[in-house]
């Protein structure tokens, strides 16, 4: 049954089509028809065939300059007059975007239906039967909506449906107020601008109707039928499926400043073993991350020793908006350009330049940074970025040194702490040091370590499926 239908709709635009002069453009939203006792079109076959009237924001009057205004007045109606078609049937809806009121958008949209009514009332006799005129007014065009975001294969497909579905039927106030807060107004913002000037329409599609039999041409000779179009359960999605380059989710880094350090007062080469991740959202501007900074040198015999254990988490609001729909995998790195960043960081020390001077604690601090990441390759996987950060670092400590502080000559074999009270008196950790200023400055290389699976495929991609962008 779905085969025959969707056959009689192929035989629908082919006699449109012919309809019109062979110079001129097909107008799909013409359509002729023989014995139309029942005319029905579904919503996703009127969104594919239907034409009319945009309109510039809470207008709806029809400017003579626009394009379909010429296109009805001097080429489709005075067309399918001159042939001898009659206008047995409308359909017809008004409707406008979002951004206002639900009172002021269904005024627009009856405006805007009534408009466009009048202006083919001028031309042609308009019938009167209310089954053949189907006027509809839709203040909040979402299902139109949802149509152009599947037709573009649009990210955010699923989850507009999602709410769109739950609410269309029940509470549209509710819709719009859910649809404005989804990923704080970004959704909202980006459709606005994509496509909700496309919504601000009046579509009609015009069934015409021979006022005289036509003689048969063989051997092309077609049945009287009634076209029905297919309704929607007749129309399957069909199943997207393409893949993409691979979009990066974690990096790995080390700062080449570390990594070549020369250690003041230890007066030799003292690289700072050090390594840190970061974390790529799909959204946003905020990525997250860790780092360690792990030297463990030391030179008993010269009294010299750097052991520190340094943790760091942060986070990093890049300027630059790493959204997947503004950045395809495959073009680069998402995350790049200026940043700002905020960390807290807790750590410990032993640090010992010679026999008399020496230090080992516990502090911890916080602080923030920026800096600009610069891509080395085309497709952004290596990355270099300059940054310096600044905050406040609080530390409990004690000095230490060779031989004992208060008897030189007894047990001068071993480190003590220094201390000018008696042994009994003693407690571990008696200095405190607060530091405010520059914390870190790096010169870092970055590596994309990990990416985005489907693991369905086995490879790392990530795909469309029935116009929903999803990521494994």
């Amino acid at each position: 049954m779905g085969i025959r239908k969707m056959m009689t709709t192929l035989i629908l635009m082919i006699i449109a089509a012919l309809t019109i002069k062979a110079q001129k453009s097909s107008y799909p939203y013409v359509v002729v028809v023989y014995n139309p006792d029942s005319i029905y079109v579904s919503d996703s076959v009127f969104y594919n065939i239907a034409r009319g009237v945009l309109f510039p924001v809470n207008k709806y009057r029809i400017k003579e300059n626009s394009q379909f205004y010429k296109e009805l007045v001097n080429d489709v109606l005075p067309e399918m007059n001159a042939k001898g078609y009659r206008l047995e049937a409308m359909m017809m809806r008004g409707a406008a975007s979002p951004e206002g009121s639900l009172q002021w958008n269904t005024f627009l949209a009856e405006h805007r239906r009534k408009a466009l009514l009048e202006l083919i009332s001028q031309y042609v006799d308009v019938p009167q039967g209310q089954d053949q005129m189907k006027m509809t007014d839709v203040p909040e065009d979402y299902k139109y909506l949802l149509y152009m975001m599947h037709q573009a294969k649009d990210p955010d497909y699923a989850r507009v449906k999602a709410i769109v579905d739950k609410y269309f039927d029940t509470d549209i106030v509710r819709l719009k107020k859910e649809l404005q807060q989804l990923d704080g107004k970004r959704v909202w913002n980006r459709l606005l601008r994509q496509y909700y000037a496309e919504l601000r329409r009046a579509r009609v599609v015009l069934f015409f109707k021979p006022k005289k039999e036509f003689k048969k041409v063989e051997p092309m000779e077609l049945p009287e039928v009634c076209f029905i179009f297919p309704t929607e359960a007749d129309i399957e999605s069909p199943e997207i499926e393409t893949t993409l380059p691979r979009r990066e989710v974690l990096s790995v880094k080390t700062n080449l400043l570390y990594d070549f350090a020369y250690m003041p007062g230890y007066n030799r080469f003292c690289p700072i073993p050090n390594v840190a991740i970061e974390y790529y959202p799909l959204n946003g501007h905020f990525t997250f991350g860790a780092s360690l900074d792990c030297p463990w040198w030391q030179d008993f015999n010269a009294h010299k020793y750097f052991q520190v254990r340094n943790y760091q988490v942060e986070t990093r609001y890049y300027l630059r908006r790493g959204d997947i729909y503004e950045n395809l995998p495959g073009k680069g790195a998402a995350f790049r350009g200026a940043y700002l960043q905020a960390h807290v960081n807790a750590g410990l020390y032993d640090i010992c330049f010679d026999a008399n001077r020496g230090w080992e604690g516990e502090g911890i601090g916080g602080g923030v940074g920026a800096g600009y990441v610069m891509p080395l390759t085309r497709t952004g996987h290596w990355r270099l970025e300059f940054g310096a950060q600044f905050g406040l670092f609080w530390t409990k400590y004690d000095p230490y040194q060779w031989t004992c502080p208060v008897d030189p000559q007894v047990h001068n074999d071993a480190y003590y702490y220094k201390t000018y009270l008696g042994p009994s008196n003693f407690k571990k950790r008696q200095h405190h040091f607060t530091w405010f200023g520059p914390t870190r400055i790096g010169v870092t290389l970055s590596y994309d370590l990990f990416y985005r699976k489907n693991f369905r495929d086995g490879v790392s991609t990530h795909s469309y499926e029935k116009g929903r962008l999803t990521w494994r």
